[in-house]
């Protein structure tokens, strides 16, 4: 996952993902509410479906669907999967399948480099999905595995940042694509795992570490769009 918008002159990709964001946001409550993650998923697939369909033949330079951008709805389709309840996905099958879907989070982009498909479309379509797969990651740590309720704290940043650029644009400069960006994810995602598979003080150190990297990452990018020019 990156923390950086598409290139500028994309609002129709930008006006999607501000409305994405406050339904994410609006959808942790419900899972609140109800003690359960689907309720991420009722919102996340119907949104996710509309914003492929309306990007139409801008989804890659030869306007065909791609490749990559199969193998990015196939990670969504297994993150979603994630927010069966306790009861039918087994911490083991949790871990294996987030493991499986970080794996595949290299194949698509490698994927779009190598077919010249890489777009906007298909950059933000990973960075959404990458986004719902730490939500729900950290949904799985508070509902399912009794870690306080700080944990959500990475998974809602990516929807906050989003908001927080509309409501405070700054200078309305976009944050390059950065090894911080790219690096702070890999550390969150294996301090998110490393929180499922241990527990106590061990797993919240885990998880702690993670956040403090993609904090830093967000926070980077937050200062680059509000810097002088």
């Amino acid at each position: 996952m990156t923390d950086e918008l598409p290139p500028a002159g994309q609002s129709p990709i930008q006006a999607w993902s501000r409305g994405h964001a406050l339904g994410m946001l609006l959808s942790v409550g419900a899972c609140q509410s109800w003690h359960a993650a689907w309720p991420s998923a009722v919102l996340a697939a119907p949104s996710c479906l509309w914003f492929i369909a309306k990007s139409g033949r801008a989804w890659t330079p030869s306007g065909r669907f791609g490749l990559a951008n199969a193998v990015t709805s196939l990670r969504l389709m297994l993150v979603l999967a994630l927010t069966a309840p306790p009861a039918w996905l087994s911490t083991r099958s949790f871990v294996l399948l987030t493991v499986g879907i970080l794996s595949l989070d290299f194949v698509d982009g490698w994927l779009a480099r190598a077919r010249a498909d890489s777009s906007a479309f298909g950059a933000h379509f990973d960075m959404e999905t990458d986004a719902l797969l730490v939500l729900v990651v950290t949904l799985r740590l508070a509902l399912g595995q009794g870690y306080p309720a700080w944990v959500l704290s990475a998974g809602l940043l990516r929807y906050v940042y989003v908001l927080s650029l509309w409501f405070v644009p700054g200078t309305g400069r976009e944050a390059p694509r950065s090894l911080l960006g790219r690096y702070a994810f890999l550390i969150l995602m294996l301090g998110l795992i490393g929180g499922l598979v241990a527990h106590g003080v061990y797993g919240s150190l885990c998880v702690g570490l993670g956040t403090l990297a993609v904090s830093i990452s967000f926070a980077r990018s937050f200062y680059f769009s509000h810097s002088a020019s």
